[in-house]
Formats: C-alpha cells, structure tokens, sequence
C-alpha cells in the first residue's frame, strides 16, 4: 500500500509497472482524481483503450463483469475497466471475483496484463482494509491511499501545487487560500487554475492578491457541523450554523443532522450500559474515524441530557411546521443555535 502522492510520484517515471489491478481509496477527492487521470493517462501511453465502467456494490450481479474481463482476447485490444465501489463492501460474489481474478494473474507471471482493472472506492475503515478482497488486490496489483492533508500542513501544500501551475505565493498569501479553503483541495486547485489564467506566468502572488480574486469559500459541509458540535467546539458550531444559513441550507435539513446526532449518542450511551465503548461503536456500526468525535460528547454529558436536548429539538420540528406559534423564521434559528451550543457544551 503507498500514499497517493508516492503513486502520483510513481506515475511520472519514464518506466511503469503496469499491474493487472489497483485500488484508490480515501477521503480526498483531489488525489484520487488525480491518481485516476495520471493512471488513464499512462495506460493510455501503453496502448491502453478505455473500457466500460461498473458500478457495483454489495448486491451486485458480479456475472458480467467477470465475463468481461476473462473473454477471449484473440481479437480484443489491452483496455482499463473501472469498477466503483463507493462503499467498499463487494459482498460475497464481489470478494470471490477479485480473488479469483487476483489468482488468475499471478498465474499469468510477469506476462503485461491484457485488462487493468481499476477499482474505485471512497473510504475505507480498519476492518475493510484488512478485508479479504483488499489482501488479494494488494498480492497480484496496488493499493492507493489518497489521504486528506493536515490542516497545519494545507499552505506548504498550496505553495507546492502553485508551482505546478506556473506560479509563486508568498507565505502570508498560501496561508490565507489554506483558510479560505479550509481543507477543501479541490477549491484550491481550482482557485490555483483561476489564478494562473488571470496573472502572467511566473507571477508571485501577495495575501491581497488572494483577498481580490479568491472568493471565500469555506468548506463548511453540513456534516462538517455535526463533527464540530460532538467535539464540543461551541464556538466554531455556531459559526458554521451562521454560514449554513447564509448559503441557503433549510432549517429542517439541518434539524434531521442535530436529531440525527442526538438519537445516535442516546443509543450509544444505552449500549455502554452493557458493554464497553469499542463494541457498542461495532454494534452501531459507526466507523472508526468518527469515533473520536462520539466518544468525546459521550464524556460531556449523560444519556438523560441527550434525551433532553433530543426533546428539544422535536419542539424545534413543532415550530418549522407550525404546529406551535412563532413570531417568524428567525425565533427557528435562534432556538438551532440554542440547541447547538447546549450540545457542544
């Protein structure tokens, strides 16, 4: 398994090893567009054509796309077949066709591939990287990781990826897109393209130069909010709910987030009665990345309060739907925002 930028890295040397089958998973969208370009692209080099794409998942009729890449080959040219798997969980008859299809080419040596099967996923947790169907990928091809940056790590990033485009940002100037940005590296990119075809090449570009030509556009996601609010940064929470309602997000979808949260940690505080933290994360089935966040609010308040502040936000419902009378719109905002700092607390 290697890290998506040594595989970007990989991909511009003059020699390739093409392998019969890849893996790119992870939270960045960034690099796994770029690993998938850079990949096409070097395939495409080799003599590679492009060849149907599947999307398939836990319930899928594996049948056809096991067809398709063992058919005769007297007549047929190389090609690159993508399988996306967003979710990471072939199911059975996906697990049974990447291994047997593992197998096959290690039969088959040091012999070219003739299919590249390029396998797409978004994240995967501790169990499915150790899952059988990634072991075999990782034995006969490659396994790609595009990992996100680290906040503190975003402006050498953004003064890396300038250069790529022809130009220089001062320090103040790339740490100001990395907080423009705010970890969204796609809309840095993007930004870096836009800038590259406003100033002549070669330009260095100064912290007012950001100010005037990048828009800011945080990345505030609604699920971003709820990471907020578990780990208990009350202030940042609210910040965010300001701005979610700036860009025209609905109360009651963010209402459906907070209930959402809220009946998750009523679960979790009732499974730890009966068993430790680990198993009652399994047995909800919450991935390891967002443990951190449940298992910090699970430490600030109680079962109890959570079914209070779950209350709270029914009475929230009550209003949007006008079943209880409010004066207007703004008195639903100010009771989310209530409820948000009393969960974040």
């Amino acid at each position: 398994m290697i890290l998506a930028s040594a595989f970007l890295k990989q991909l511009q040397t003059s020699q390739l090893d093409i392998k019969p089958i890849y893996l790119l998973y992870g939270e960045e969208p960034l690099f796994l567009r770029d690993c998938l370009d850079g990949l096409r692209n070097r395939l495409t080099e080799q003599g590679y054509l492009a060849g149907d794409v599947y999307d398939v998942d836990a319930n899928a009729d594996w049948q056809s796309l096991q067809m398709d890449t063992q058919a005769g080959s007297l007549f047929a040219e190389t090609r690159m077949i993508l399988v996306n798997l967003p979710k990471g969980s072939p199911g059975k008859d996906g697990t049974k066709f990447f291994q047997d299809w593992c197998a096959l080419n290690h039969a088959n040596g040091n012999l070219p591939p003739e299919v590249v099967l390029v396998v797409l996923c978004e994240r995967l947790d501790s169990r499915q990287v150790k899952a059988k169907w990634v072991s075999a990928i990782e034995s006969a091809g490659l396994v790609v990781q595009a990992k996100p940056v680290p906040s503190n790590a975003l402006p050498q990033w953004c003064l890396n990826q300038a250069q790529v485009y022809g130009l220089s940002l001062e320090n103040e100037a790339a740490s100001l897109l990395a907080e423009r940005v705010e970890g969204n590296l796609l809309a840095a990119d993007q930004e870096l393209v836009k800038l590259s075809l406003i100033l002549p090449p070669g330009s260095t570009i100064s912290a007012e130069q950001v100010k005037q030509h990048v828009v800011d556009q945080a990345h505030y996601q609604l699920f971003a909010l709820a990471t907020e609010m578990l780990m208990g940064n009350r202030q940042h929470s609210l910040q965010m709910l300001t701005r979610l309602q700036q860009e025209g997000i609905e109360a009651p979808v963010i209402l459906w987030l907070i209930a959402k949260e809220l009946r998750q940690l009523i679960e979790l505080a009732k499974l730890t009665e009966q068993v430790n933290l680990n198993q009652a994360f399994k047995q909800c089935r919450i991935w390891s990345s967002r443990q951190t966040e449940y298992a910090q609010a699970l430490k600030r308040q109680s079962q109890h309060s959570w079914q209070a502040l779950l209350k709270q936000a029914l009475e929230i419902d009550l209003m949007i739907k006008g079943i209880q009378p409010i004066l207007n719109d703004r008195e639903v905002w100010s009771a989310m925002s209530a409820l948000i700092a009393k969960i974040a607390q």
